[in-house]
């Protein structure tokens, strides 16, 4: 029985287990252009803002190369700021609701970014909670009036030779 002797790359692990492999190193340099540059938000918690507006945080559990993304023990919440940018005398509020395992699909992600678990909620502090549901029905009413206004815009904006690239389903 001869014993092999320890290959010099499993020897430096053993020497030094916080040491960086080869492999990290190289992907941390790597400017990543595709999907492939949130590979190393997997099993982290992420924020998604959505092209309709909805705002999701979960974990990011897996994702193909078209960036469809599926989240776990995801929760969608609702910003309500006061109607009026200039009054502050309204509290601003928000609502949220568990989802569960969430699947997105790419083409409806805005925004996507990884979170500080210790600071994520630091900021629900200043607000006041609501129910999703009430949450939801002022944001639908928010919506409308929004809709109505764009199309005041666009009439006019016609009437003038110009157009207004305003989509209904891009609220965020």
């Amino acid at each position: 029985m001869s014993s092999s002797p320890i290959p010099p790359q499993q020897s430096q692990q053993q020497a030094d287990p916080m040491a960086p492999n080869v492999e990290d190193l190289y992907l941390e340099s790597y400017a990543f252009t595709t999907a492939a540059a949130i590979v190393g938000s997997v099993d982290r918690k992420i924020f998604v803002l959505l092209r309709d507006g909805r705002n999701l945080f979960g974990i990011l559990r897996t994702f193909d190369q078209f960036a469809n993304l599926v989240l776990q023990d995801t929760i969608e919440r609702i910003y309500l700021d006061s109607d009026d940018e200039t009054d502050d005398s309204r509290p601003k509020k928000f609502g949220e609701a568990y989802r569960g395992v969430f699947m997105v699909r790419g083409e409806n992600v805005v925004m996507m970014g990884e979170l500080d678990i210790d600071r994520e909620d630091d900021h629900l502090e200043e607000l006041q909670q609501v129910s999703f549901e009430e949450a939801e029905k002022e944001l639908k009413v928010r919506h409308s009036n929004k809709v109505k206004q764009e199309k005041l815009k666009t009439k006019k904006l016609l009437s003038k030779g110009l157009i207004n690239d305003f989509v209904k389903s891009d609220l965020y």
